[in-house]
C-alpha cells in the first residue's frame, strides 16, 4: 500500500470504529452527537516527530479539542504546497523553504513552530567516504567532514525547496562551494532511502525517521543541521483563508498541539512503546523501541512561552526572522528565489503571531 494513503486510512477506520460503536450506551451517542457538531481541521503532515502530537489528538474522542482532524500524509514541504495550491488542507507543518514558497504564491501564515529538527537532520556518506577523511576543514565548522575538493563533482541527492536543501547550501558555502559545484538529483526521502542502499549517489540529505535507517545500514553523518549551521525547525502554516474565517479553530489548534507536545516531551522516557505505534500506524515504520527513544531525544519542542521568545521582534529582529533572512539568502544565492522574491520575502508579512499572543494574553504570559 502507498505509504502516502497509509496514515490516512488508519485515522479514518478509527473513527469509524468510534462511529461503529453508537448504541452501546447514551455515554457514546452523545460523544458521537457531540462529534458531528465539531468543526473539521484538514491537516497536512509528514511522516517524522512534529506529526506525533497532532496523531495523539486524533485518538479518540476529538470533541473535547474543540475540532476533529482529518490528517492526510506527505512526504514532503513541496509536496503540501502542491496540494496548497487546490485548497486540500487548512494547516500543515512544514519547513521554512517551502513554508516560504507558500508564503509568495498562496499567501501561506507562519502562525507557530511544531518543533526543531537541527539534531535529526544530516548530510550521510557510506563509511568508506573520502569526505569522511577531513574533519574541521573550515575552523568555523569544526565538526563539519570534507573539504572542497572532496565535494567538487560529486553527486548528492536532496529533497529540494527543503530544510535539507537549506543544510545543503549551508554544508557547501562552509566550504567555499555552492550547489553548482555538485550534481543534485531531487528526491523524496523514501527514493533516496533506497537509491542511496543501492550504491547510487556519494552523499544523501536525510532527515528524521530516514536519518536513522541510514544509521543502521552504516552510514555516516557529515555534517547536521546544527554543526553546519542551519536550524531545521519546523512550522506550523496556515491559509489565509482560514486564518480570516476561523480564528478561534487555528488557536485551538496551536494550544492543544503544543500542550500535547510538552506532555509528550515531559514523559517521552517512557513513552517508546506509544511513539513506535504512532510510528507504524502512521509512517509505515517499524522501529525498537531503543531507536524511538533515541528519535524523541533529538527533537526540541517549544512551549507556548519560548514560542512567543522565538517570535518576539521587540528589541530588533527575532530569531525566526533572522532564520527566515539566513534561508532566504541561500536560496536566493542558489538561484530558488529571485533578490525581488527575497525582498518580499524580508518583510515578514506571512509572520502572523496574533494567534500566539493571544494565547499568550489569555494565559498571563502577556499584559
Amino acid at each position: 500500500m502507498n505509504r502516502k494513503f497509509r496514515g490516512t486510512i488508519t485515522i479514518l477506520v478509527i473513527i469509524v470504529f468510534a462511529l461503529v460503536s453508537v448504541g452501546c450506551g447514551n455515554t457514546a451517542t452523545t460523544t458521537n452527537s457531540t462529534a458531528q457538531n465539531t468543526p473539521v481541521i484538514r491537516a497536512a503532515l509528514q511522516g517524522a516527530y512534529d506529526t506525533w502530537p497532532a496523531w495523539e489528538l486524533a485518538q479518540g474522542d476529538q470533541a473535547k479539542n474543540g475540532f476533529q482532524l482529518k490528517m492526510t500524509y506527505f512526504d514532503s514541504g513541496p509536496q503540501q504546497i502542491e496540494a496548497l495550491a487546490s485548497d486540500q488542507f487548512d494547516i500543515a507543518q512544514i519547513g521554512p523553504a517551502p513554508a516560504m514558497v507558500g508564503a509568495l504564491k498562496y499567501n501561506l501564515q507562519i502562525i507557530g513552530i511544531a518543533d526543531d529538527e537541527s539534531l535529526a537532520t544530516a548530510i550521510l556518506a557510506r563509511p568508506d567516504s573520502p569526505i569522511l577523511k577531513t574533519k574541521g576543514f573550515n575552523t568555523q565548522y569544526p565538526e563539519v567532514y570534507g573539504t572542497p575538493q572532496d565535494l567538487k563533482g560529486k553527486d548528492v541527492f536532496v529533497s529540494t525547496v527543503t530544510t535539507g536543501e537549506v543544510l545543503l547550501i549551508n554544508y557547501l558555502k562552509a566550504l567555499g562551494l555552492t550547489e553548482k559545484d555538485v550534481h543534485i538529483t531531487n528526491m523524496e526521502q523514501p527514493q533516496m532511502l533506497s537509491a542511496f542502499a543501492s550504491g547510487k549517489g556519494d552523499t544523501a540529505v536525510m532527515w528524521s525517521p530516514f536519518t536513522y535507517t541510514g544509521f543502521d545500514k552504516g552510514w555516516k553523518v557529515v555534517a547536521d543541521a546544527s554543526t553546519a549551521k542551519a536550524p531545521a525547525v519546523i512550522f506550523i502554516v496556515a491559509t489565509k483563508k482560514f486564518c480570516d474565517q476561523h480564528p478561534d479553530l487555528v488557536e485551538k489548534y496551536l494550544d492543544a498541539y503544543m500542550k500535547k507536545e510538552v506532555e509528550l516531551k515531559k514523559n517521552e522516557a517512557t513513552l517508546s512503546t506509544e511513539y513506535s505505534k504512532y510510528l507504524k500506524e502512521w509512517s509505515a515504520l517499524t522501529w525498537d523501541e531503543k531507536l524511538a527513544q533515541t528519535d524523541m531525544q533529538k527533537h526540541l519542542t517549544y512551549d507556548l512561552k519560548a514560542q512567543l521568545d522565538w517570535f518576539d521582534n521587540s528589541k530588533g529582529p527575532s530569531r525566526i526572522e533572522s532564520l527566515l533572512s539566513d534561508a532566504s539568502a541561500a536560496f536566493t544565492a542558489g538561484g530558488k528565489f529571485t533578490p525581488q522574491e527575497r525582498e518580499q520575502l524580508v518583510k515578514f508579512d506571512y509572520l502572523n503571531t496574533t494567534f500566539l499572543k493571544n494565547l499568550g494574553k489569555s494565559q498571563g504570559l502577556i499584559k
